[in-house]
Protein backbone atom coordinates (compact mmCIF):
# COMPACT_ATOMS: atom_id res chain seq x y z
CA UNK A 1 0.00 0.00 0.00
CA UNK A 2 2.83 2.49 0.73
CA UNK A 3 3.90 1.79 -2.94
CA UNK A 4 0.41 2.66 -3.97
CA UNK A 5 0.07 -0.32 -5.16
CA UNK A 6 -3.80 -1.13 -5.43
CA UNK A 7 -5.67 -4.77 -5.06
CA UNK A 8 -8.61 -3.68 -6.67
CA UNK A 9 -7.27 -2.77 -9.68
CA UNK A 10 -5.19 -5.52 -10.07
CA UNK A 11 -7.93 -7.80 -9.98
CA UNK A 12 -9.75 -6.17 -12.60
CA UNK A 13 -6.97 -4.74 -15.19
CA UNK A 14 -5.07 -8.07 -15.23
CA UNK A 15 -8.02 -10.61 -15.27
CA UNK A 16 -7.58 -10.77 -19.12
CA UNK A 17 -4.09 -12.25 -18.37
CA UNK A 18 -5.20 -14.47 -15.58
CA UNK A 19 -8.41 -15.81 -17.50
CA UNK A 20 -6.18 -17.16 -20.65
CA UNK A 21 -4.07 -18.81 -18.73
CA UNK A 22 -6.89 -21.28 -18.30
CA UNK A 23 -7.52 -22.24 -21.46
CA UNK A 24 -3.96 -21.79 -22.70
CA UNK A 25 -3.30 -25.27 -20.49
CA UNK A 26 -6.16 -27.09 -22.55
CA UNK A 27 -4.71 -25.68 -25.82
CA UNK A 28 -1.38 -26.16 -24.90
CA UNK A 29 -1.94 -30.42 -24.22
CA UNK A 30 -3.89 -30.16 -27.82
CA UNK A 31 -1.38 -28.53 -29.92
CA UNK A 32 1.78 -31.14 -28.48
CA UNK A 33 -0.14 -33.92 -29.53
CA UNK A 34 0.14 -35.15 -33.11
CA UNK A 35 -3.16 -35.08 -35.51
CA UNK A 36 -3.81 -33.30 -38.31
CA UNK A 37 -5.50 -30.11 -37.24
CA UNK A 38 -2.15 -29.69 -35.22
CA UNK A 39 -0.20 -29.92 -38.65
CA UNK A 40 -1.99 -27.65 -40.15
CA UNK A 41 -0.79 -24.99 -38.12
CA UNK A 42 2.03 -24.67 -40.78
CA UNK A 43 1.26 -24.98 -44.69
CA UNK A 44 2.69 -27.84 -46.33
CA UNK A 45 5.85 -25.47 -47.70
CA UNK A 46 7.06 -24.96 -44.30
CA UNK A 47 7.32 -29.08 -43.58
CA UNK A 48 9.39 -29.12 -46.76
CA UNK A 49 13.04 -29.81 -46.12
CA UNK A 50 14.98 -27.32 -44.42
CA UNK A 51 16.71 -25.54 -47.15
CA UNK A 52 13.46 -24.75 -48.60
CA UNK A 53 11.53 -23.56 -46.04
CA UNK A 54 10.24 -19.55 -45.68
CA UNK A 55 9.20 -17.52 -43.44
CA UNK A 56 5.58 -17.58 -42.84
CA UNK A 57 4.11 -14.22 -44.39
CA UNK A 58 1.36 -13.60 -41.75
CA UNK A 59 0.08 -15.55 -39.19
CA UNK A 60 -2.99 -17.16 -40.57
CA UNK A 61 -2.65 -20.47 -40.31
CA UNK A 62 -0.76 -20.30 -36.48
CA UNK A 63 -2.40 -22.54 -34.34
CA UNK A 64 -4.66 -21.49 -31.42
CA UNK A 65 -2.15 -21.28 -28.83
CA UNK A 66 -0.38 -18.98 -31.04
CA UNK A 67 -2.83 -16.57 -31.01
CA UNK A 68 -3.68 -17.06 -27.08
CA UNK A 69 -0.31 -16.06 -26.42
CA UNK A 70 -0.41 -12.77 -28.61
CA UNK A 71 -3.83 -12.28 -26.67
CA UNK A 72 -1.89 -12.22 -23.48
CA UNK A 73 0.77 -9.85 -24.68
CA UNK A 74 -2.05 -7.46 -25.72
CA UNK A 75 -3.60 -7.67 -23.14
CA UNK A 76 -0.96 -7.29 -21.38
CA UNK A 77 0.18 -4.01 -22.75
CA UNK A 78 -3.64 -2.64 -22.48
CA UNK A 79 -3.44 -3.38 -18.69
CA UNK A 80 0.06 -1.82 -18.35
CA UNK A 81 -1.92 1.41 -20.45
CA UNK A 82 -4.83 1.57 -18.37
CA UNK A 83 -3.43 1.26 -14.87
CA UNK A 84 0.15 2.17 -15.32
CA UNK A 85 0.21 2.44 -11.35
CA UNK A 86 -0.60 -1.03 -11.38
CA UNK A 87 1.87 -2.31 -13.30
CA UNK A 88 4.48 0.24 -11.86
CA UNK A 89 3.46 -1.77 -8.62
CA UNK A 90 4.70 -4.85 -10.48
CA UNK A 91 7.88 -3.77 -11.34
CA UNK A 92 8.62 -2.58 -7.91
CA UNK A 93 7.59 -6.42 -6.50
CA UNK A 94 10.14 -7.63 -8.95
CA UNK A 95 12.89 -4.95 -8.49
CA UNK A 96 12.31 -5.86 -5.10
CA UNK A 97 13.20 -9.62 -4.77
CA UNK A 98 15.51 -9.30 -7.34
CA UNK A 99 17.28 -6.37 -4.71
CA UNK A 100 17.14 -8.46 -1.48
CA UNK A 101 19.38 -11.00 -3.06
CA UNK A 102 22.70 -11.02 -2.05
CA UNK A 103 24.18 -13.11 -5.17
CA UNK A 104 22.53 -10.42 -7.68
CA UNK A 105 25.17 -7.35 -6.37
CA UNK A 106 27.97 -9.61 -7.29
CA UNK A 107 30.20 -8.69 -10.37
CA UNK A 108 29.74 -11.75 -11.96
CA UNK A 109 26.11 -12.65 -11.47
CA UNK A 110 25.06 -10.96 -15.03
CA UNK A 111 27.86 -13.32 -16.70
CA UNK A 112 26.52 -16.15 -14.48
CA UNK A 113 22.83 -15.67 -15.01
CA UNK A 114 23.78 -15.80 -18.82
CA UNK A 115 25.76 -18.89 -18.99
CA UNK A 116 23.13 -20.68 -16.59
CA UNK A 117 20.43 -19.27 -18.84
CA UNK A 118 22.87 -20.46 -21.78
CA UNK A 119 22.40 -24.22 -20.17
CA UNK A 120 18.88 -24.33 -19.67
CA UNK A 121 17.71 -22.77 -22.91
CA UNK A 122 19.81 -25.84 -24.69
CA UNK A 123 18.69 -28.43 -22.56
CA UNK A 124 15.04 -27.31 -22.49
CA UNK A 125 15.30 -27.19 -27.03
CA UNK A 126 17.39 -30.21 -27.13
CA UNK A 127 15.03 -33.13 -25.19
CA UNK A 128 11.81 -31.21 -26.24
CA UNK A 129 11.50 -33.71 -28.83
CA UNK A 130 10.85 -36.39 -25.74
CA UNK A 131 7.21 -34.21 -25.22
CA UNK A 132 6.78 -32.98 -28.84
CA UNK A 133 6.64 -34.55 -32.25
CA UNK A 134 9.26 -33.81 -34.27
CA UNK A 135 8.14 -34.89 -37.41
CA UNK A 136 5.44 -32.11 -36.94
CA UNK A 137 7.84 -29.30 -35.31
CA UNK A 138 11.40 -29.84 -36.32
CA UNK A 139 12.09 -27.48 -40.02
CA UNK A 140 13.44 -30.82 -41.36
CA UNK A 141 10.57 -32.90 -40.15
CA UNK A 142 12.55 -35.67 -39.10
CA UNK A 143 13.86 -35.93 -35.17
CA UNK A 144 16.85 -33.99 -34.11
CA UNK A 145 20.30 -35.81 -34.78
CA UNK A 146 22.18 -36.13 -31.82
CA UNK A 147 20.73 -33.85 -29.30
CA UNK A 148 21.86 -33.89 -25.75
CA UNK A 149 25.67 -34.53 -26.85
CA UNK A 150 26.70 -31.03 -25.61
CA UNK A 151 25.88 -32.72 -22.17
CA UNK A 152 27.40 -36.11 -22.22
CA UNK A 153 29.72 -37.29 -25.18
CA UNK A 154 30.37 -33.84 -26.56
CA UNK A 155 30.72 -32.34 -23.28
CA UNK A 156 33.13 -29.65 -24.68
CA UNK A 157 30.32 -28.10 -26.66
CA UNK A 158 29.05 -26.73 -23.51
CA UNK A 159 32.07 -26.58 -21.54
CA UNK A 160 34.43 -24.99 -22.81
CA UNK A 161 32.25 -21.99 -23.86
CA UNK A 162 31.06 -21.93 -20.62
CA UNK A 163 34.77 -21.31 -19.00
CA UNK A 164 35.94 -19.01 -21.75
CA UNK A 165 33.16 -16.90 -21.32
CA UNK A 166 33.51 -16.56 -17.40
CA UNK A 167 36.97 -16.10 -17.41
CA UNK A 168 37.54 -13.52 -19.70
CA UNK A 169 34.69 -11.71 -17.46
CA UNK A 170 36.50 -12.02 -14.50
CA UNK A 171 39.52 -10.49 -16.66
CA UNK A 172 37.30 -7.78 -17.48
CA UNK A 173 36.32 -7.19 -13.99
CA UNK A 174 39.76 -7.60 -13.01
CA UNK A 175 41.15 -4.63 -15.31
CA UNK A 176 38.22 -2.77 -14.53
CA UNK A 177 37.70 -2.06 -17.91
CA UNK A 178 34.00 -1.37 -17.28
CA UNK A 179 35.03 2.25 -15.79
CA UNK A 180 38.20 2.62 -18.59
CA UNK A 181 35.46 2.10 -21.34
CA UNK A 182 32.45 3.94 -20.04
CA UNK A 183 33.03 5.28 -16.47
CA UNK A 184 31.26 5.21 -13.49
CA UNK A 185 27.85 5.02 -12.56
CA UNK A 186 25.79 8.24 -12.77
CA UNK A 187 26.96 10.33 -8.48
CA UNK A 188 23.00 10.20 -7.54
CA UNK A 189 22.90 5.92 -8.33
CA UNK A 190 26.16 5.99 -6.49
CA UNK A 191 24.89 7.80 -3.66
CA UNK A 192 21.52 6.13 -3.44
CA UNK A 193 20.83 3.16 -5.41
CA UNK A 194 19.21 2.25 -8.62
CA UNK A 195 15.79 3.17 -7.13
CA UNK A 196 12.45 1.45 -7.92
CA UNK A 197 12.04 1.12 -11.41
CA UNK A 198 8.59 1.84 -13.35
CA UNK A 199 7.05 -0.26 -15.77
CA UNK A 200 7.74 1.74 -18.52
CA UNK A 201 11.24 2.02 -17.82
CA UNK A 202 11.76 -1.85 -18.09
CA UNK A 203 10.07 -2.39 -20.58
CA UNK A 204 11.87 0.45 -22.80
CA UNK A 205 15.11 -0.24 -21.92
CA UNK A 206 14.65 -4.05 -22.32
CA UNK A 207 13.22 -3.79 -26.11
CA UNK A 208 15.83 -0.90 -27.08
CA UNK A 209 18.46 -3.29 -25.90
CA UNK A 210 17.67 -6.31 -27.46
CA UNK A 211 17.02 -3.90 -30.82
CA UNK A 212 20.48 -3.06 -30.10
CA UNK A 213 22.08 -5.69 -29.39
CA UNK A 214 20.74 -7.43 -33.28
CA UNK A 215 21.23 -4.15 -35.25
CA UNK A 216 24.31 -3.49 -33.85
CA UNK A 217 25.75 -7.17 -34.68
CA UNK A 218 24.70 -6.94 -38.15
CA UNK A 219 26.90 -5.22 -39.95
CA UNK A 220 29.65 -7.46 -38.15
CA UNK A 221 27.91 -10.61 -38.99
CA UNK A 222 27.45 -9.13 -42.70
CA UNK A 223 31.30 -8.45 -42.75
CA UNK A 224 31.47 -12.04 -41.73
CA UNK A 225 29.99 -13.56 -44.18
CA UNK A 226 30.93 -10.64 -47.38
CA UNK A 227 34.47 -9.47 -46.75
CA UNK A 228 36.83 -10.40 -48.80
CA UNK A 229 39.28 -11.19 -46.39
CA UNK A 230 39.75 -14.78 -45.63
CA UNK A 231 41.18 -14.79 -42.31
CA UNK A 232 38.39 -12.54 -41.22
CA UNK A 233 35.47 -14.81 -42.36
CA UNK A 234 37.45 -17.73 -41.10
CA UNK A 235 36.95 -16.58 -37.71
CA UNK A 236 33.19 -17.00 -37.62
CA UNK A 237 33.61 -20.34 -40.24
CA UNK A 238 33.34 -22.29 -36.95
CA UNK A 239 29.55 -21.44 -36.52
CA UNK A 240 28.15 -22.60 -39.62
CA UNK A 241 30.29 -26.32 -39.84
CA UNK A 242 27.06 -28.20 -38.95
CA UNK A 243 25.11 -26.08 -41.36
CA UNK A 244 27.78 -27.36 -43.99
CA UNK A 245 27.89 -30.84 -43.03
CA UNK A 246 25.31 -31.56 -41.56
CA UNK A 247 21.47 -32.34 -43.57
CA UNK A 248 19.35 -31.64 -40.91
CA UNK A 249 18.12 -28.54 -38.52
CA UNK A 250 20.50 -27.32 -35.93
CA UNK A 251 20.67 -28.38 -32.50
CA UNK A 252 20.46 -25.92 -30.04
CA UNK A 253 23.70 -26.45 -28.57
CA UNK A 254 25.58 -25.04 -32.05
CA UNK A 255 24.44 -21.46 -30.56
CA UNK A 256 27.76 -20.87 -28.73
CA UNK A 257 30.20 -22.89 -31.04
CA UNK A 258 32.06 -19.78 -31.85
CA UNK A 259 35.83 -18.55 -32.44
CA UNK A 260 36.76 -16.66 -29.60
CA UNK A 261 37.05 -13.57 -32.05
CA UNK A 262 33.13 -14.28 -33.08
CA UNK A 263 32.09 -14.61 -29.91
CA UNK A 264 34.08 -11.34 -28.29
CA UNK A 265 32.38 -8.99 -30.56
CA UNK A 266 29.10 -10.30 -29.53
CA UNK A 267 30.14 -10.22 -26.24
CA UNK A 268 31.42 -6.40 -26.23
CA UNK A 269 28.72 -5.66 -27.94
CA UNK A 270 25.93 -7.00 -26.06
CA UNK A 271 28.30 -5.03 -22.63
CA UNK A 272 28.54 -1.78 -25.10
CA UNK A 273 24.25 -2.20 -25.03
CA UNK A 274 23.87 -2.54 -21.57
CA UNK A 275 25.54 0.62 -20.68
CA UNK A 276 22.91 2.33 -22.80
CA UNK A 277 19.40 3.68 -22.13
CA UNK A 278 17.28 7.23 -22.09
CA UNK A 279 17.56 7.47 -18.55
CA UNK A 280 21.34 7.63 -18.63
CA UNK A 281 21.92 4.71 -16.49
CA UNK A 282 20.51 1.61 -17.39
CA UNK A 283 18.52 -0.27 -14.36
CA UNK A 284 19.51 -3.51 -13.19
CA UNK A 285 16.82 -5.13 -13.33
CA UNK A 286 16.46 -4.19 -17.01
CA UNK A 287 20.25 -5.50 -17.57
CA UNK A 288 19.39 -8.81 -15.82
CA UNK A 289 16.11 -9.37 -18.13
CA UNK A 290 18.12 -8.49 -21.09
CA UNK A 291 20.83 -11.02 -20.30
CA UNK A 292 17.76 -13.52 -19.90
CA UNK A 293 15.81 -12.61 -23.34
CA UNK A 294 19.08 -12.42 -25.82
CA UNK A 295 20.00 -15.87 -24.21
CA UNK A 296 16.05 -17.23 -24.98
CA UNK A 297 16.73 -15.79 -28.40
CA UNK A 298 19.55 -16.84 -29.75
CA UNK A 299 18.89 -21.10 -28.83
CA UNK A 300 15.50 -20.34 -30.26
CA UNK A 301 16.54 -18.83 -33.23
CA UNK A 302 19.53 -22.20 -33.69
CA UNK A 303 16.84 -24.91 -32.27
CA UNK A 304 15.82 -26.41 -35.55
CA UNK A 305 12.44 -26.09 -34.29
CA UNK A 306 9.14 -24.11 -35.39
CA UNK A 307 6.76 -23.87 -31.91
CA UNK A 308 3.74 -22.41 -31.83
CA UNK A 309 5.03 -20.05 -29.29
CA UNK A 310 8.00 -18.72 -30.91
CA UNK A 311 9.35 -15.26 -31.98
CA UNK A 312 8.10 -15.53 -35.42
CA UNK A 313 5.10 -17.22 -34.63
CA UNK A 314 4.17 -14.93 -31.81
CA UNK A 315 5.34 -11.48 -33.80
CA UNK A 316 5.34 -12.00 -37.08
CA UNK A 317 7.00 -10.20 -39.86
CA UNK A 318 8.96 -8.73 -37.12
CA UNK A 319 11.30 -11.58 -35.87
CA UNK A 320 12.57 -14.25 -38.10
CA UNK A 321 13.01 -16.49 -35.44
CA UNK A 322 14.61 -20.11 -36.19
CA UNK A 323 12.75 -20.85 -39.41
CA UNK A 324 14.64 -17.40 -40.98
CA UNK A 325 18.17 -18.23 -39.22
CA UNK A 326 18.02 -21.97 -40.25
CA UNK A 327 17.64 -20.51 -43.84
CA UNK A 328 20.58 -18.79 -43.66
CA UNK A 329 22.81 -21.40 -41.81
CA UNK A 330 21.59 -23.97 -44.27
CA UNK A 331 22.45 -21.06 -47.48
CA UNK A 332 24.89 -18.53 -46.04
CA UNK A 333 24.11 -16.06 -47.84
CA UNK A 334 20.86 -14.64 -46.40
CA UNK A 335 19.11 -13.55 -43.19
CA UNK A 336 22.13 -12.30 -41.45
CA UNK A 337 19.85 -11.06 -38.43
CA UNK A 338 20.03 -13.04 -35.14
CA UNK A 339 16.39 -12.33 -34.90
CA UNK A 340 14.46 -9.57 -36.23
CA UNK A 341 13.92 -9.05 -40.25
CA UNK A 342 14.21 -5.39 -40.96
CA UNK A 343 17.54 -5.00 -42.28
CA UNK A 344 17.66 -7.72 -44.81
CA UNK A 345 14.36 -6.32 -46.20
CA UNK A 346 16.15 -3.07 -47.05
CA UNK A 347 19.27 -5.17 -48.34
CA UNK A 348 17.95 -7.46 -50.28
CA UNK A 349 19.13 -10.62 -47.92
CA UNK A 350 16.02 -12.42 -48.36
CA UNK A 351 16.61 -15.52 -50.13
CA UNK A 352 14.14 -15.45 -53.57
CA UNK A 353 12.41 -18.19 -55.14
CA UNK A 354 14.99 -19.61 -57.13
CA UNK A 355 17.23 -19.70 -54.07
CA UNK A 356 14.78 -21.65 -52.45
CA UNK A 357 14.51 -23.94 -55.27
CA UNK A 358 18.07 -24.66 -55.93
CA UNK A 359 19.13 -25.37 -52.48
CA UNK A 360 15.74 -28.00 -52.86
CA UNK A 361 17.36 -30.08 -55.01
CA UNK A 362 21.22 -29.67 -53.36
CA UNK A 363 19.33 -30.76 -50.01
CA UNK A 364 17.61 -33.96 -51.98
CA UNK A 365 21.04 -35.01 -53.71
CA UNK A 366 22.72 -34.76 -50.28
CA UNK A 367 19.98 -37.11 -49.14
CA UNK A 368 20.11 -39.50 -51.59
CA UNK A 369 23.90 -39.77 -51.38
CA UNK A 370 23.38 -40.12 -47.50
CA UNK A 371 20.61 -42.98 -48.11
CA UNK A 372 23.17 -44.40 -51.05
CA UNK A 373 25.99 -44.51 -48.45
CA UNK A 374 23.66 -46.32 -45.74
CA UNK A 375 22.38 -49.18 -47.64
CA UNK A 376 26.20 -49.90 -49.09
CA UNK A 377 27.11 -50.24 -45.10
CA UNK A 378 24.28 -52.33 -44.77
CA UNK A 379 24.88 -54.41 -47.73
CA UNK A 380 28.73 -55.00 -46.73
CA UNK A 381 27.55 -55.87 -43.37
CA UNK A 382 25.15 -58.65 -44.88
CA UNK A 383 27.96 -59.78 -46.73
CA UNK A 384 30.24 -59.78 -43.70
Amino acid sequence: QAEGYQVGPARTCWAPSAWLMLPLLAIAHQTFVPSPTVRAHAPAALRAPVRSILVPATPAAAPLLTRGLQAMHVSVAAGALLAPAVADGFAAAAWGLFDSCAFTHDRMFEASLAVSCFVAFILFFESIHLVVDPRVYRLDGAAPKRPLRGFTTQWWKTVVPALTYLGSIYVYHELSLGQLLYGPPPADVLAHGPGVPTWGRVVTELSLGVFLYDALFYPFHLSFHKLRARRWRKMHARHHVWGSTEAAAHNAVETVQNSYLDAGVQVFINIFVQHLSPWGFKHPLSRALHNVMVVYLLCESHSGYDLPFMSHRLFPGLFGGPVAHEQHHQQGNVNFHQFFLWADRILGHTPTAEQNRKHREALAAVGAAQDSARQQQAAAEVVR
